[in-house]
C-alpha cells in the first residue's frame, strides 16, 4: 500500500500536479491521463519512477504502464487529486477534448463510449449464440419459460442499447447524465418503433420513424449535441430558473432534432458501413478477409480495434449478420498457433514455459501475452501470425461465415457462429495449424531479450 502511495504521489507530481489532469482513467495495465498541458508532463522522469514500465503518447492521451497493480496506484491518485473514480475500461476513455476534428478524435470517442460496456456485450452473444444453437437443434423449446428468461436476458444488452449508450456518451462528453437517458427514450418510446417505416411529419416537413433499437450513431450524435445545448441553457439561464428552463429547452430542442435530423441520419449511416462491409464481402470476400485477418494483430496492438464493435453490432442489426466477427476469431486464434509453433522450436526452457502459458491464453482468446511475449518480442513470430491470420480469414469470409451476435473473438464463442460452425472449425485449424509450421520453419532468436511490456503482458497468461 505504501509503495503504491509513493508511486502515485510520483506521478501525480511529474504529469503536472492534479490541476492539469483533465480526465483520468486506466485500464488493465495502464494509466490513461487526457492532460491540460502535456508540455507539462515530464516523461522520461515518469518513466523513473520505481514501479513505472513505461509511458507512450497515443491520440493526445498521456499512458503510463504500471502493470497489474494499476488499479491500486489509480485509487490512490484519485484521492489524492479528487478525481472521481471510473470503472475500469479496455481502450481510451477521455473527455471530448477541445480542438481539431481528425479521425484520432473520433477513434477515441467511439472507443471511449463502447470500451465500457464491450464485456456486457461479449457475454450476452455468447447466450444468444448457444440459445438459437440449443433452439435450432431442438433441445429447447421457444414457448418455455427457461427459454422466455434467457432470451430476454440475451437480448436486452442489444435492445436497449441506445440507453446503454447514452449512459457511457455522457461519461465521455461530461453531461447531464438523466438528460441522455431520456433522449434515448424518445428514440426507443413505443410509438416511435412501432411506427417505423411509416412517414409523419413536422411544420410540413416529412420525415420516416425509424426502428432504433439496437441502434449506435443516432444516440451517440444525439447527446454530444445536447452536451453543448444542456452547458449553453445552464451558463445563460438564471440559478433560480434552471431546474425548470434547462431541461424544458432542451427537450424542446432535441426532441425533433434527434426524430426529424439526427436519428434518420445516424441510422442511415449505419445502413450504408453495413451495406459497404456486405458489398465487399460479397464481391471480393478473399480480399476483406485477407486485409482484416492479417491486419488484425497490428489493430488489436494499436487499441483501434475498438472503432469495428459498433460497426459489427450495426451489421448484426440491419443486415442480421455479421462478417466481420469470424474473421476476427479465426485470427485470434492465430495467435495461439503461433505461440504453439514457438513452443516447439524454443530450446531455453524459460522460453518454452513463457511461450506455452501465452498460447493457452490465446487459444480462449486473451491475445495480449502472445502480442507482445512472442510477435513484438521475436519479431519473425509476427510474420507468420499476420499470413495465418490473412489466409484463414479469407477462407471463412469466402465461405460465408456468419456471426450471429456480438461476442469476444475466440473459440468459447463458437456458438455465436450457429449457421456456420463447421466452416469456422476448418477456418481455426487452418488459423492454427498454418501459423504454427510457419513459426516454426521461420524461427527466431531465442536471446532477444523481454522488454518491461512483455513481462507485464505475461501476467495475465493462463497458467
Amino acid at each position: 500500500m505504501a509503495d503504491n502511495k509513493k508511486k502515485a504521489s510520483a506521478i501525480l507530481e511529474k504529469v503536472g500536479g492534479k490541476d492539469n489532469i483533465e480526465f483520468l482513467v486506466h485500464c488493465m495495465t495502464r494509466l490513461r491521463f487526457n492532460l491540460k498541458d502535456q508540455s507539462l508532463a515530464k516523461q522520461s522522469e515518469v518513466e523513473a519512477i520505481p514501479g513505472v514500465l513505461g509511458t507512450m503518447i497515443q491520440n493526445g492521451q498521456f499512458q503510463v504502464i504500471i502493470g497489474e497493480t494499476v488499479p491500486d496506484v489509480y485509487e490512490e491518485i484519485c484521492k489524492m487529486a479528487g478525481i472521481e473514480k471510473e470503472a475500469a475500461i479496455d481502450e481510451n476513455l477521455d473527455t471530448g477534448k477541445k480542438g481539431k476534428f481528425s479521425i484520432g478524435v473520433l477513434f477515441e470517442v467511439i472507443s471511449g463510449v463502447f470500451a465500457p460496456v464491450v464485456t456486457a456485450f461479449a457475454g450476452a452473444g455468447v447466450l444468444k449464440g448457444l440459445l438459437t444453437l440449443l433452439a435450432n437443434y431442438g433441445w429447447i423449446a421457444t414457448d418455455t419459460g427457461l427459454y422466455l428468461i434467457l432470451n430476454a436476458a440475451a437480448d436486452s444488452v442489444f435492445y436497449f442499447l441506445p440507453f446503454i449508450l447514452a449512459f457511457t456518451s455522457t461519461k465521455k462528453f461530461k453531461t447531464n447524465e438523466v438528460m441522455a437517458l431520456i433522449l434515448a427514450g424518445i428514440y426507443m418510446y413505443p410509438s416511435v418503433l412501432e411506427g417505423a417505416g411509416t412517414q409523419s411529419s413536422l411544420f410540413g416537413l416529412n420525415f420516416y420513424l425509424v426502428k432504433y433499437s439496437s441502434s449506435v450513431l443516432p444516440i451517440i450524435i444525439s447527446v454530444w449535441i445536447m452536451s453543448y445545448l444542456h452547458k449553453w441553457l445552464s451558463k445563460h439561464t438564471p440559478s433560480f430558473l434552471r431546474v425548470v428552463v434547462v431541461p424544458i429547452g432542451t427537450l424542446l430542442v432535441m426532441a425533433p432534432l434527434n426524430l426529424v435530423v439526427i436519428g434518420p441520419i445516424g441510422y442511415n449511416a449505419g445502413i450504408y458501413v453495413g451495406e459497404f462491409f456486405k458489398w465487399l464481402f460479397t464481391t471480393a470476400p478473399w480480399l476483406g478477409g485477407l486485409i482484416d485477418g492479417a491486419t488484425r494483430p497490428l489493430v488489436v496492438f494499436t487499441g483501434t480495434h475498438m472503432m469495428l464493435s459498433p460497426v459489427m453490432i450495426n451489421n448484426i442489426e440491419t443486415l442480421g449478420y455479421d462478417m466481420l466477427g469470424p474473421v476476427h476469431c479465426v485470427a485470434t486464434m492465430a495467435a495461439a498457433g503461433m505461440c504453439f509453433g514457438a513452443f516447439l522450436r524454443a530450446k531455453k526452457e524459460n522460453n518454452k514455459t513463457a511461450v506455452f502459458s501465452s498460447f493457452i491464453s490465446a487459444f480462449i482468446g486473451v491475445t495480449e501475452p502472445a502480442l507482445y511475449g512472442v510477435a513484438f518480442r521475436f519479431k519473425r513470430p509476427l510474420i507468420a501470425l499476420c499470413i495465418g491470420g490473412g489466409v484463414s480469414g479469407a477462407f471463412v469470409a469466402i465461405m460465408g461465415a456468419k456471426a450471429i451476435s456480438f461476442a469476444m473473438p475466440s473459440i468459447i464463442s463458437l456458438p455465436v457462429y450457429t449457421g456456420s460452425i463447421p466452416v469456422m472449425l476448418i477456418g481455426l485449424a487452418i488459423s492454427f495449424v498454418l501459423t504454427a509450421v510457419l513459426t516454426y520453419i521461420l524461427g527466431f532468436d531465442e536471446n532477444i531479450g523481454k522488454d518491461e511490456r512483455a513481462i507485464e503482458a505475461e501476467k495475465k497468461n493462463v497458467i
